[in-house]
Parts: structure tokens; sequence; C-alpha cells
């Protein structure tokens, strides 16, 4: 748990993870009574959070919003306090998105987001498409471009196949491998059974 809300601050202070100004105040005031415990007003001054660093830009105001939240978490302890900036973290739209640089079949360049809902499209951090994994029938990628073959929709009769070009072999690579991961666990109903005969 502690090492995962310390990715997960790191990513928020490098905007891979991005929030909204009410979200870093209360994840930073988590974050200052998970480190330090009760706001105690002898042991700390007025710029007692300014050593923590919540978001990339960080302002005076939202320190200020910070020590206003951590004051009212008197008795909760840092466990709890980890659990709950986990439970709001989860809740950000990028939360368990993986991102990747790419250009569009018009050489726009977007970003593809790996999720456990399917592969998500991206242009100036909006999302444009999104393509759930059981729709997906076939992943694969040649040189540096990455290809997916859809599922005919409803009123369609056939098959269609959207390439993306990355910005070299390995990032291709390296794409594909993290969604046909994805694509086979996230579709799967249970677990397979292990093999007859296999020790435990």
């Amino acid at each position: 748990r502690y090492y995962l809300c310390l990715q997960l601050r790191d990513d928020i202070l490098s905007g891979r993870l991005p929030c909204s100004f009410v979200t870093h105040a209360l994840l930073g005031s988590y974050t200052v009574q998970a480190e330090l415990g009760d706001y105690d007003p002898e042991e700390h001054g007025p710029d007692y959070v300014s050593e923590f660093h919540f978001a990339p830009n960080q302002t005076r105001e939202l320190e200020e919003r910070v020590m206003e939240l951590h004051r009212n978490y008197r008795g909760m302890t840092p466990a709890e306090a980890e659990m709950n900036f986990l439970e709001n973290a989860k809740k950000l739209s990028m939360y368990g998105v993986d991102l990747h640089h790419a250009k569009d079949s018009e050489g726009i360049d977007i970003m593809l987001g790996v999720s456990a809902n399917g592969l998500l499209i991206y242009r100036d951090r909006l999302r444009i498409n999104r393509f759930a994994w059981p729709k997906i029938l076939k992943i694969s990628y040649k040189r540096s471009n990455f290809y997916i073959k859809i599922r005919p929709g409803e009123y369609e009769q056939f098959e269609s196949t959207i390439g993306f070009k990355l910005p070299n072999h390995r990032a291709s690579k390296r794409l594909w491998k993290v969604c046909i991961e994805h694509h086979t666990f996230f579709r799967l109903v249970s677990p397979e059974p292990p093999p007859k005969g296999f020790l435990v």
C-alpha cells in the first residue's frame, strides 16, 4: 500500500496522472496525515506543508487548502490516510491508464491509453474514442505500425482494421505486448484450472 501511494504521488507530481485543484488538495492532505500524523499547532509552523510536493505547479493557495483539510483529520491513522488516498486516487479518469505516443491515420498526434476497459484514444488530453477488449478481435504490429482488428458493429457487415503510427519499432512492440496482456487478462471469465497432475 505504501509503495503504491508513493508511485501515485510521483505520477501526480510528474503530470502523468492529472487531477483538479480540489483533488490535489484532498490527496495532499491525506499524504500529510500519513507522513506527519495529527495536526499539532505546537509542532507544525505556518508553512509546514511546503516541504511536501503535491502538484506539478504547486501554489500557496493549494498548500493552504491542504493545511485546512489536514487539521480535520485528528485521530486518523497513517494506514487510514493511505487507504483514503488510494480510494480517491483510483477515481481519477487517468488512473490505471498506460499511455503511448502515436499518430492516427491522418498523422495527427494522439495518445493511446491501455486500461482494464480497453484501448483508449486521447487527443489534447481528451478521450475521443474507446475500443473495449471484447470488441477487439486481433492486435498486431509491423515495424512502427500498430493495428487493431475490430469486431463488426450492430449495423456493420465486415470487421475493420485501424492502424496507428508509433515513434519506432520498439515502441510499437511494447504497446502490442501491453495490449496482448490486457486483452487476454481482462476477457477472462474465470481463472484457468491448473493442468491435471499439477503438484500444489
